[in-house]
């Protein structure tokens, strides 16, 4: 299917769709409550050992989950009940919170239960992030899929504002704390768990044939290998998903050890990155480029410079407003790339092309261990400008390859 500039319909529009709009608010309840474990997660495990690896080190944990998990969640999506599949996963998530939130509450945290804990997380998270993102190509389609993934990214970007600010808030406020944030969230995942339970049924992806759980993630590895576009931008995307996202685990270190700010104020920098990523989703949805693969790969450019601005920041109110330009071109990045992989990739095939992305979001908090113990080496500083030299690489190896893939010859439309 070829990609053209859209249309001028509102992307909210798609909220018409009754199933959507259901998938969207229990999306958005979800998300919020990401973003305020982005918050928390960090922050004790930071405060438990005072060192950059430490929040890497958690990290760790999900990411491992995810790589290792995201496959079979995307096989998992394309047979089973989808709202069955992801009630069970954010009934765990939520449960989980809740056990984090008793554990801290109790004095009875440590490094070691946090990793453990996360670990579990992110056998959810694997299970559940190809789900969610096969089910939005289930409702929707043509136009309608571009908003909806519109809107999926716009609730993104709002809730990395609310969440974050929710949790500095609860971690400002000495009764609640860490503990008290890690039970927001679970009540949060509580919601999110009701909505599910408004909508529809969801039977299994129609097949032509029987086939097993491995047979299904074979045949998703061939159709993604063999699908030029789709291994394009597969590839594009989990390289700057690694090298241009892990700077998030630095920004604790950061703040406390270049600009003499609390680990605590990190939900500002989430804040503006969020507002930046906003206005970006807002504008491409709107007037969505015909090249749109071209100016993903631009996003991804704008985001390396980004990064390399924030290392070399002196100030706290200098790291804010980058953070702003962070947040629009890794936004702008990420959501025009799974508009791409969503239009150029068979329906029956949606979860496992999902988790793939599912799976650099994975490797991505695998890396972040290293890239942690790196900055307490050579400071978060140059950590971060290394980062952005080699996510501008894979921007100019994407840029290679996507004139003659994308624009060239050997383009080659999917119908759907």
């Amino acid at each position: 299917m070829s990609v053209a500039a859209g249309g001028s319909r509102s992307p909210f529009s798609v909220l018409q769709n009754a199933q959507f709009r259901l998938l969207f608010i229990g999306n958005t309840l979800a998300m919020m409550g990401f973003g305020m474990m982005n918050v928390v997660q960090g922050v004790v495990a930071f405060d438990l050992t005072g060192r950059n690896s430490a929040v890497g080190f958690i990290a760790l944990g999900q990411g491992l989950a995810m790589v290792f998990l995201s496959p079979l969640g995307g096989a998992l999506s394309d047979r089973l009940s989808k709202r069955k599949l992801l009630t069970f996963t954010q009934a765990s998530i939520g449960l989980m919170f809740a056990l984090i939130a008793v554990l801290i509450y109790t004095d009875a945290i440590t490094i070691g239960i946090l990793f453990a804990c996360t670990l579990v997380l992110g056998c959810m998270f694997a299970l559940m992030g190809p789900t969610r993102q096969a089910w939005i190509g289930d409702l929707l389609n043509g136009e309608e899929l571009v908003h909806g993934v519109a809107l999926q990214q716009l609730s993104m970007n709002s809730t990395r504002i609310v969440g974050p600010l929710l949790a500095g808030v609860l971690l400002a406020i000495a009764f609640f704390g860490s503990g008290g944030v890690y039970a927001a969230m679970a009540i949060t995942f509580a919601l999110v768990v009701g909505v599910l339970f408004l909508m529809q049924p969801t039977p299994p992806t129609p097949k032509a044939g029987s086939t097993s759980v491995f047979g299904d993630l074979l045949a998703g590895g061939h159709y993604i290998w063999n699908t030029s576009e789709v291994r394009l931008l597969t590839l594009v995307f989990a390289g700057i998903v690694l090298s241009g996202f892990s700077y998030q685990t630095l920004l604790p270190g950061f703040l406390e050890n270049e600009l003499g700010h609390p680990a605590s104020h990190l939900g500002f920098l989430f804040g503006t990155t969020a507002i930046g990523g906003i206005i970006t989703t807002v504008f491409i949805s709107l007037r969505r480029p015909a090249k749109s693969v071209f100016i993903m790969l631009c996003c991804g450019g704008a985001l390396a410079l980004s990064l390399l601005a924030l290392a070399l920041s002196p100030t706290f109110e200098a790291a804010l407003a980058v953070c702003a330009i962070i947040g629009a071109s890794s936004s702008g990045f990420q959501m025009l790339n799974n508009v791409n992989l969503m239009q150029r990739t068979s329906p029956q095939f949606f979860g496992r092309v999902m988790a793939v992305t599912m799976m650099a979001f994975g490797l991505n908090n695998i890396v972040s261990y290293p890239v942690g113990a790196l900055a307490d080496h050579i400071g978060e500083r140059n950590a971060m400008a290394s980062m952005a030299t080699i996510c501008m690489a894979i921007v100019i190896c994407g840029m290679i390859a996507s004139t003659r893939v994308v624009y060239g010859a050997t383009a080659v439309p999917v119908e759907r």
